[in-house]
């Protein structure tokens, strides 16, 4: 059919938003309905993966300004000279400090996008996530200690079946985020359970309430 063609021909064209569809009466018939069904599972992904792309490049342009221009002016102050050494090992130090956030946000935004356009969610494993969430809080034991940040758990030993790599790190972003905004000398209450089947994961902090305003945005992209 010349129509089909014409939309295969998009397609290796690069034109990842066609779509195939043989009609009411060719879709009733398995094979027809079977090759529909994995074209377009197909030109969903690769369209998906077009969106990573140019998501990623908009994000990245947007959110690392801030940090690439602090390095610069720091980096031009030591080019400089005359300073002391006290100065040069502070600059030096916010040098660090804007670098390893670079990295941070990097691998934070390629996540990010790549859970936000990926529609199959692959590396699937059955593993132990009370282990995982435990790992998560000892990795950030140098920003809890501190502020001496206590944590109350309450969970059992669970295995659920999910991207191991993928979850760690939202395990590791909300108890980051938990710390970062406790008062002094608080506690971190974490809980996790099965419930009908599924897994459910709560964290609570006790600092400053957010805003009846700033509730409507926290899911924003990049709102703090």
């Amino acid at each position: 059919d010349p129509d089909y063609c014409r939309i295969a021909g998009r397609f290796a064209s690069g034109d990842f938003a066609s779509r195939m569809d043989f009609g009411k009466y060719y879709n009733n018939i398995p094979a027809f309905r079977s090759l529909s069904d994995t074209f377009n599972k197909l030109a969903m992904e690769l369209q998906n993966t077009e969106l990573l792309r140019h998501d990623f490049i908009n994000n990245f342009s947007h959110e690392f300004k801030t940090p690439i221009v602090s390095i610069t002016g720091f980096a031009k102050l030591l080019k400089n000279g005359n300073l002391t050494e006290e100065e040069k090992q502070a600059y030096i130090c916010a040098i660090e400090e804007e670098s390893m956030r670079l990295s941070s946000l990097a691998t934070n935004v390629l996540n990010l996008t790549r859970v936000e356009n990926q529609s199959i969610l692959s590396d699937i494993t059955k593993y132990n996530v009370s282990e995982q969430i435990r790992s998560a809080i000892l990795i950030l034991e140098s920003k809890w200690t501190k502020k001496n940040v206590e944590f109350s758990l309450e969970f059992d030993e669970i295995k659920i079946e999910a991207n191991e790599e993928l979850l760690k790190q939202v395990f590791i972003n909300l108890i980051d985020n938990a710390i970062k905004f406790s008062k002094n000398d608080s506690y971190v209450d974490i809980r996790a359970q099965i419930v009908s089947g599924r897994f459910v994961f709560s964290i609570t902090n006790h600092g400053t309430e957010i805003s009846e305003d700033d509730k409507k945005k926290i899911f924003n992209k990049f709102y703090q």
